[in-house]
């Protein structure tokens, strides 16, 4: 089949329905789901300088047609899989553990199981950073960069609490997610710098305890403005 004729067919089908997006049909979501694969082989494997058109297709098994009808820029592609990675990244932690209901105990199961994540993912934290970098050098695409931490403060936020739907409370998991964050982060790149196993594991427990009493503190505070 030719570029204009799959790329053509996709079009009518994607026009049949009024308003429907790209992808939106069975084939069209598995062809969407196929580039967003390649996509992040691609970063994963070569990191941003690997991230051509050519190789995402080729690695997806599309005409290049195909992925720009998908993807009309570098920054959606992209978005789409940075989404994709949190999704791996939610499926693999909820996978990992039960989160107890106390919040001291969520935050230190969550940040061992994050451990375990990162110590297994080797490519995929490398390549998160350097999504991060791209967003903040390329002019234009800095939102990309505060979509992708507020989307993962926003994870680790959301599952401190068992039931965060208290706006107070929902304040407090952000704020303790953005923390966790920033040590989780520094740990990531020191780790795989210095490549010193014993030093990290004293680094997370180090992230443990700062992180309970973090949150000790923002609910007592909370307590006393009740």
């Amino acid at each position: 089949m030719s570029e204009t004729t799959e790329a053509s067919s996709e079009t009518s089908s994607s026009t049949a329905t009024r308003g429907r997006p790209p992808g939106a049909t069975r084939k069209g979501l598995d062809t969407r789901v196929r580039i967003i694969k390649g996509a992040r082989e691609a970063l994963e494997d070569g990191g941003m300088e690997a991230l051509t058109t050519r190789r995402i297709a080729a690695s997806a098994g599309v005409k290049l047609a195909t992925l720009h009808y998908y993807f009309d820029s570098k920054e959606s592609l992209l978005l789409a899989v940075l989404e994709d990675l949190i999704a791996d990244m939610d499926a693999a932690y909820r996978a990992d553990v039960d989160l107890p209901p106390a919040p001291e105990d969520r935050v230190e199961a969550l940040i061992r199981a994050s451990w375990r994540y990162i110590q297994r993912t080797r490519n995929k934290q490398i390549a998160q950073t350097e999504l991060t970098l791209y967003a903040l050098r390329t002019k234009g695409s800095e939102w990309l960069a505060a979509r992708q931490y507020n989307a993962y403060i926003d994870f680790y936020g959301h599952l401190v609490f068992e039931d965060d739907s208290d706006e107070e409370l929902r304040r407090i998991g952000r704020a303790v997610g953005r923390q966790m964050l920033i040590g989780i982060d520094g740990i990531i790149l020191q780790s795989y710098a210095l490549q010193d196993l014993t030093a990290s594991n004293d680094d997370i427990e180090a992230l443990i305890l700062a992180m309970r009493g973090y949150l000790r503190r923002l609910m007592v505070e909370r307590g006393k403005a009740r």
